[in-house]
């Protein structure tokens, strides 16, 4: 595949594409010919056919990808930096960690039997949960925060609708389904982020919400016990100890919760080490209280994390102040 990509664009810089694209292939069928012919004379390896046939078609897609690079991708990096999704920035991280979590594992489904049987299960489960609606909606809430931080309002509200896609889309994704309390929030998400896009103060609406939100999850199952869960000093060591995609899957979304919930008291005002101290002794004292919740683990990693987020957007604000110098400069 890298010869495709490399070698059409290194030959459409002078050629024609025709001409690039028969002399790429001819290159790859060459060298991947002789190098099977070669190992005819080692006892150790085995002369394949299929092995030629196989570099040849990844030669093939590398060489659709570089035309693809060179006609749309390129093009749509140049506008993507203009647009500030290129530039570093605390918001820009955050986007694109929740991308990954609404993502995760990137692995498609390719059987149409396993799709119809999350569509039927999807109809099958009518319920909808209010703290998983409410859970939706504050991630959502937060999503278009940070897409108008970015983008604006204008462009925001257009394409906020079209993010709504990725709901149906995690059908397509192994281990993912899309669930109606999810739904409920995005669509309740979108209604108020319109109507509060005027809303001078919205910054400190939706960190009030994220907070709000760490608390309800973080104190579930609300039911206090008598019996002491043992306290944890080695950080993540939930994250290790858990099944790896369920524990990949919950960082991603607790680096959003708690990187997102520094940003907007951020951008409500306050200062950066003021909004990570308070996020990081809001996380301690849940999972100081989690010693005494059922089925909770109580650990340093939380509050730690937190800091460590906060430090990254610390960092992410001085590349792009700078970034800003020298755009101007």
């Amino acid at each position: 595949m890298p010869v495709g990509v490399f070698g059409l664009l290194a030959l459409r810089q002078n050629c024609r594409t025709a001409f690039a694209v028969t002399v790429t292939v001819l290159i790859a069928l060459t060298l991947s010919s002789s190098i099977e012919m070669t190992q005819l004379f080692d006892d150790a390896r085995e002369c394949s056919a299929s092995d030629v046939a196989c570099n040849v078609s990844g030669t093939v897609l590398g060489v659709a990808l570089g035309y693809f690079y060179q006609h749309w991708l390129k093009g749509f990096l140049v506008r993507a930096e203009r647009a500030n999704l290129l530039n570093p920035s605390g918001a820009i991280l955050l986007l694109y960690t929740w991308l990954a979590y609404q993502g995760f594992p990137l692995f498609p489904v390719l059987s149409r039997t396993r799709v119809a049987e999350k569509v039927r299960d999807l109809f099958a489960a009518g319920s909808v949960s209010p703290i998983e609606t409410f859970t939706y909606f504050v991630e959502w809430l937060i999503v278009a925060q940070l897409l108008e931080s970015v983008l604006g309002a204008g462009r925001t509200r257009r394409l906020f609708p079209l993010l709504l896609l990725l709901l149906p889309a995690k059908l397509l994704i192994a281990g993912r389904t899309a669930t109606w309390s999810e739904l409920a929030g995005a669509v309740l998400a979108y209604i108020c982020s319109y109507f509060l896009s005027e809303y001078q103060r919205r910054a400190a609406l939706v960190a009030g919400s994220i907070v709000s939100l760490l608390i309800l999850r973080g104190l579930a199952p609300y039911h206090w016990s008598t019996v002491s869960n043992p306290f944890s000093w080695i950080p993540f060591s939930g994250f290790l100890a858990a099944d790896r995609e369920l524990g990949l899957l919950t960082f991603l979304q607790k680096c959003f919760w708690y990187g997102s919930a520094v940003w907007l008291l951020r951008a409500a005002g306050w200062r950066l080490a003021r909004a990570a101290a308070a996020v990081a002794m809001l996380l301690g004292v849940i999972e100081v209280m989690q010693i005494h919740l059922p089925d909770r683990v109580a650990e340093i990693t939380d509050p730690l994390l937190a800091l460590l987020l906060a430090a990254t957007l610390g960092l992410l604000d001085r590349l792009q102040s700078l970034h800003s110098r020298s755009s101007l400069t």
